[in-house]
Formats: C-alpha cells, structure tokens, sequence
C-alpha cells in the first residue's frame, strides 16, 4: 500500500484504530500513574526511606530523564523499518516497561538504609528514564506519522487521552486497597499483566502511514537520516518548541504534585486514604466526558484560545481547593473545574505539536517527528519529576512523620500541594499560552 502526499494529509481514522491507538495510553498509565502516585507513599510509608531523600531521587531521575527524551527522539528521527519509525520502538520497549513497574514495588523493608537508597535510584531511573521514555514518546510519536490531517490528529488524541486518563482513575482508586490485599509486589505483577495486553491491541491494529507516502507514483527514498547534531538546533530555533517544552512542565508539574500529595491529603486531613479515588474521579470525569468535544472547540474557535480559557479555568479550580478544600464538597466542586481546563490541555496540546513538527518542515526543510515529540515528553518527565520532588521537599519542610498525627505545617505543605501549587501553575500557563500564535503563521503560509 502506497500513499500521496495528499492523501496522507487528509487519512481519515477509523474508530477501531483509533480505539486501539488509545490502548497504549491506558497500559503506559497502569505504569507511569501506580509509580507516580503511589511510589512516593510506598518509600516512606511502606520502606522507611526519609521523604526528603525521595524527593531529591525524583529531581535527579527526571534530569537525566530530559537527556533520554530528546535521545530517544533523535533515535525515533533515524529510524526506518517496515513498521514506521515510533511503532518498532513501542514493541521493543514493552517488556522492559512492564519489568520495570514490578522491580520499583519489590524493595524489601528489611534492607540497610543504604541498600534500599541505591536500590530506589537505580529501579526507578531504570523505569522512568529509559523504560517509559521509549514507551511513551513512541506512542506519542505515532499520532504525526498515523495521519497528516490535524483535524484527525485532534480525534485520534481526545480518546488516547479519555483511555489515559480512565488508567489513573482505576489505579488511584483501586490501588491502595489492592495493596491491602494483595501486597505492593503481587499488585505490581497484575498491573504489568494487563499493560502488556493494552500495549500489544495497539501493536497489532495500529499502523504508521508516513513512511508510505509516495510522490508522483514514485515510492520516494528514505528520508535521509538526521543526525542528533544537525537536527537539535533546528529544533531549538523553533520558539513554539519552547512553549510546548514549558507549558508541558507546568502541567505536570500540576500532576506530579497532585497525585503524590493528594494520597497524602486523603490520609492525613480526611483521614482516609480511599478518599483519593474520589478526588481522582472529581477531576477526571469532566476531563473525560469533555474530551471529545474539545477536538471541535479547537477546530471552532482556535486551539491557541480554547488553551487559555484552560488555564484560566486551572487557576480557579485549584484556588478552589487551596483554600477551601478541607471541605469536600469544595474540594470536588474545585477539582470538577480543574476537570473542565485538563480536557482542554490534554485534548490540545499534543495536537499541537503536529502543527510545530509541520511548521518546522516548512521554514526549515527538516521535518523532526521524534525530536519535537521528544521535548513535549521531556516537559512530561521534568515536571512530573518537580512535582514528585516538591512533595518530598515539601513534606520535609513541613516536618511530616509518616503514619503519626501531623503538625499544622506539615498539614499546610499538603494543601499546597494540591491546591496552591498547581493554581499558580494554572496562572502563568495562561500568559504562556497566550504566545501559541503558530495557527495565524500556518494559515499565512
């Protein structure tokens, strides 16, 4: 099967591929929101390591995990199978993925201090940096080389992420009592079980079409391969490259922060640990119900604009729950608008990266799938990274003592966890935002 130019712009998606692509976010996620949430809690509750000696693990994980971004993305760029570029990438980085998860939650607690400190390092920059990495900018990676319509690539990410976001629905509200049950490791056993399943369904039924573009009935040669030296700098003259890589730390820093210190608020301040599904679901659900549409209100009245309004609504939502939040019904109607501003970030911003990618190719020459898709991951990592981290940090400087009655201060470090941190986050992606001006230049050219 061979593709026009044309044609590849305009590939329709079908709801089956586009239902499949989605799986692989739902199997990365039982990875990425178990470790995410609850590593932090499993450290220090359940090991007995120090929360500020957690915290620094995860800044020093996520610095060399911005390195291994932009070189998986170099790598993406310069290959070239029968399968695409990302897919080969996706199926060779599953089984180390789905390791990975179970090797971070079998650290005993009878281990030496030291032993367990370098034990944590080294499992967990193996899962975050190189595992996860592969796996997910892969994934990502896929949407630019699935279809060139940016309409579609709107359609095929709202569900990707609907998928993505049901993952830590389940894990945040299942995880804890599973653990009670069956124990950190056997938990982590059948959570990698099924994200095998979920990422094979999108190996098998998904397809890259790029690398099958012809030109004038001529299969065209292989895109010369660009080296990392080569394409970096054209890369980082790209201004809407740094407004993806910063707006991608600002909102997961948002996350980091609120999945690690969220199980933290539900057991300390509500006094229940299962209450954080419930917060989870609050926040969730109006991103997933919204998700669909989002892809249309882009398309209606501008990606660009459609983004601000979502940090505008990020900022009030989380305002909400800094300081009323001890009130759960407050606290669920500040994380229901949260809600509302996520399904526009997460509905837009990988979307977006498809128009930079193509804005690359057409003042440059060089189209940059892997590298471009490459620093919105890095974004990921760095702020999740920062938001785990400030947690530890966080907790430290308010004097928290795990499993005890906590202190006023060490209470405080939790609200703005949850609230004050993500809100101010919410406030500067709004003047961020406001510089994605990259639609008025496409339509210009």
């Amino acid at each position: 099967m061979t593709l026009t130019k044309e044609q590849f712009k305009q590939q329709k998606i079908g709801v089956g591929e586009r239902v499949a692509y989605s799986c692989s976010n739902f199997g990365g996620n039982l990875v990425y929101a178990t470790i995410s949430s609850f590593a932090t809690l499993f450290y220090t509750d359940s090991v007995g390591i120090a929360a500020a000696t957690v915290g620094t693990m995860m800044l020093v994980a996520r610095i060399f995990d911005a390195f291994s971004d932009v070189a998986m993305g170099g790598i993406i760029d310069r290959t070239h199978r029968k399968q695409g570029q990302a897919k080969p990438w996706l199926i060779w980085s599953m089984i180390p993925l789905v390791i990975s998860l179970v090797l971070v939650f079998i650290l005993p607690a009878s281990w030496g201090n030291t032993a367990k400190v370098v034990y944590m390092y080294v499992t967990y920059i193996w899962s975050a940096v190189f595992c996860y990495t592969a796996s997910s900018l892969s994934a990502v990676s896929m949407q630019s080389l699935i279809t060139g319509n940016g309409n579609e690539r709107m359609k095929l990410n709202a569900i990707y992420q609907i998928m993505g976001f049901v993952a830590i629905i389940l894990v945040n509200m299942l995880t804890s009592n599973l653990a009670d049950m069956l124990g950190w490791t056997m938990l982590s056993v059948v959570y990698a079980v099924v994200a095998t399943v979920m990422l094979l369904i999108t190996i098998i039924f998904c397809k890259e079409r790029k690398h099958l573009v012809v030109q004038d009935d001529i299969v065209e040669k292989a895109e010369p391969k660009i080296s990392f030296k080569e394409g970096l700098p054209l890369l980082l003259k790209n201004k809407y490259t740094w407004i993806v890589l910063i707006l991608s730390v600002m909102n997961y820093i948002t996350v980091g922060s609120f999945n690690a210190g969220g199980v933290y608020y539900a057991t300390y301040i509500y006094g229940n640990a299962g209450l954080f599904g419930l917060m989870t679901l609050a926040g969730m659900l109006p991103t997933i119900i919204l998700s669909s549409v989002v892809p249309y209100l882009g398309a209606k009245f501008g990606k660009r604009n459609v983004l601000v309004f979502g940090y505008l609504l990020q900022a009030v939502g989380y305002a909400i729950v800094q300081f009323w939040g001890t009130s759960l019904p407050m606290m669920i109607l500040g994380l229901a608008i949260k809600g509302v501003a996520l399904a526009t970030a997460a509905g837009l911003l990988i979307p977006m990266i498809g128009d930079v990618i193509e804005y690359g190719e057409r003042t440059t020459g060089k189209r940059l799938d892997g590298l471009t898709n490459a620093v919105a991951t890095c974004g990921v990592k760095i702020g999740t990274g920062l938001g785990a981290a400030l947690v530890g940090w966080m907790l430290a400087w308010g004097g928290y003592v795990a499993g005890a009655e906590q202190s006023a201060s060490a209470i405080m470090a939790m609200k703005l966890l949850v609230g004050g941190i993500p809100a101010v986050c919410g406030v500067a992606g709004i003047f961020i935002a406001c510089l994605f001006d990259i639609e008025k230049k496409s339509a210009a050219n």
